[in-house]
């Protein structure tokens, strides 16, 4: 979940990425993918991003980083500290460090306000009725997630069911171009199957929400499908 724009070593990296990684999933329930990282920043202009501070009841220094938690396209400003239990000075750049020496952690998580921003409470503009699969939307967003959970009788076949929905996705920005694409068209999407089921990555590009008023009729006519959540 850690990303840097600083000069930062690699060894830096793994070791507060495997520490952060393990408080943040202990302390928040949730696992960093593309909808929760790490990305440096200011946390408002003349706010020092890298600095040191005294180790409280020591005369050694720690050090911490200002930077900000990147969570369903909200940023939440927060700080991270790092120290070395035999009073090492790691910096950034450093490449000799030894990750069972150095210790990261957080100054502090607002983990209702992450929940809050990661699952937010959305509704489609328009209903859908008498749908062949159980629907449960989490997010939308412009960088969209479908996972599809396929009945056992259909597992199969899961190839087959991408070159379906490929060639709809495909149809619909064909029909829109036609009409100086009226319905905005979808930039990008990725298929990938996961122990039998289909996950697709979707950029909306210009279509917004509509795109799924199309889409899941047409899904719920295959009936391929136990199980459809947008998130």
């Amino acid at each position: 979940m850690f990303a840097y724009s600083l000069k930062a070593s690699e060894e830096f990296i793994n070791c507060a990425d495997k520490q952060l990684t393990d408080i943040f999933i202990e302390r928040t329930g949730v696992t960093p993918g593309k909808n929760v990282c790490i990305s440096l920043a200011k946390h408002y202009t003349g706010a020092p991003i890298y600095t040191d501070y005294l180790i409280k009841g020591s005369n050694f220094l720690g050090r911490k980083l200002m930077i900000n938690l990147y969570v369903n396209h909200s940023w939440l400003p927060i700080t991270i500290l790092w120290k070395s239990k035999t009073k090492k000075d790691y910096k950034l750049h450093d490449t000799n460090i030894d990750c069972d020496d150095i210790e990261f952690w957080f100054e502090e998580l607002d983990v209702a306000l992450i929940h809050k921003q990661l699952y937010p409470n959305v509704k489609l503009p328009f209903k859908l009725k008498d749908l062949s699969y159980e629907l449960v939307v989490t997010r939308i967003n412009m960088d969209a997630t479908i996972e599809i959970k396929l009945k056992p009788e259909h597992q199969s076949v899961a190839d087959k069911i991408i070159n379906e929905v490929d060639s709809f996705i495909a149809k619909f920005n064909e029909d829109s171009e036609k009409k100086d694409r009226k319905y905005g068209v979808i930039y990008n999407w990725t298929p990938k199957i996961e122990l039998g089921n289909i996950v697709f990555d979707i950029n909306l590009g210009s279509t917004g929400p509509y795109f799924f008023k199309k889409l899941f009729p047409f899904l719920s006519e295959l009936n391929y499908f136990e199980r459809i959540e947008l998130c």
